[in-house]
């Protein structure tokens, strides 16, 4: 407790001033990353999580409006977050036991 520093107002507003400015000129912001994608982005994200298209094939699926996709003049752009989300649901789970149902269901009555 013997370090008590006696300073004015004004000089005592300047000096926290000062260390306030030092912490938010260095602190960086952080860098948010853009959501729109083009359709070779959109090829390559999907690629790079392991939902390989080819880009007729992408193509084709906005044209028939089922993956999540907008247009900027005559270019077709996506969501990463859209894009992703619609291949996590188009996954399915490998051991689907009521697809496997279904179909032994369909098999037994072909049979009769």
């Amino acid at each position: 407790m013997n370090n008590i520093i006696v300073a004015e107002e004004d000089k005592l507003r300047a000096i926290v001033h000062e260390e306030v400015s030092k912490v938010f000129h260095t602190r960086q912001e952080p860098k948010t990353e853009i959501d729109t994608i083009t359709l070779s982005g959109a090829l390559a994200l999907l690629a790079e999580y392991g939902y390989v298209l080819s880009k007729a094939k992408l193509y084709k699926l906005t044209a028939s409006g089922n993956i999540p996709c907008r247009k900027f003049g005559q270019k077709l752009v996506f969501s990463r977050k859209d894009i992703l989300s619609w291949a996590e649901n188009q996954t399915k789970p490998k051991n689907d036991q009521s697809e496997a149902l279904l179909t032994l269901a369909r098999s037994a009555r072909r049979k009769k």
